[in-house]
């Protein structure tokens, strides 16, 4: 079993801002790490995560500490906004193959849902299929969107 690199004593509800940030200290590693990444001294990053201290992180700061394997932070604000935080990796492939990609699946979709609604309404026995087509045109799009965001001018 892995044991985790940050391990405060004082009990915190689970959706509060500083429970996130002690998973995301936990995710950097430590709070030696995390106050090294974030450019603070140890006792200032337990104080960040520590309920009974009024010291709170900066946004800014926590966008320092963010990082693909630090996702507390994306994960509490998506909750918070009523959602769920995923991860998507870039894929790889040039610009015009991933937004042809997207377009395909798209198109498959919006397809996927016509024929099923020609009938006047979606049934629970094509909303499966449905839900597929519309998942992969979502991460189509979610993919060319990376790419897109990672490109830029003379790459």
């Amino acid at each position: 079993m892995t044991r985790r690199a940050f391990q405060p004593v004082k009990p915190i509800d689970p959706e509060l801002p500083k429970a996130a940030v002690r998973r995301a200290i936990d995710q950097a590693g430590g709070a030696p790490r995390a106050a090294i990444t974030i450019g603070v001294a140890p006792p200032t990053v337990y104080a960040y995560a520590d309920p009974g201290v009024p010291d709170e992180i900066s946004y800014a700061r926590a966008c320092a500490l963010s990082s693909p394997t630090v996702t507390a932070f994306a994960e509490h604000q998506a909750q918070l906004c009523g959602g769920v935080f995923v991860p998507i990796a870039a894929h790889a492939g040039s610009l015009a193959e991933l937004t042809a990609d997207a377009l395909k699946q798209n198109g498959e979709a919006a397809a996927e849902l016509v024929q099923a609604m020609a009938d006047g309404e979606l049934r629970d026995s094509e909303r499966a299929a449905a839900i597929l087509e519309l998942d992969q045109a979502i991460a189509a799009l979610v993919h060319l969107r990376v790419a897109v965001g990672s490109k830029r001018a003379g790459d």
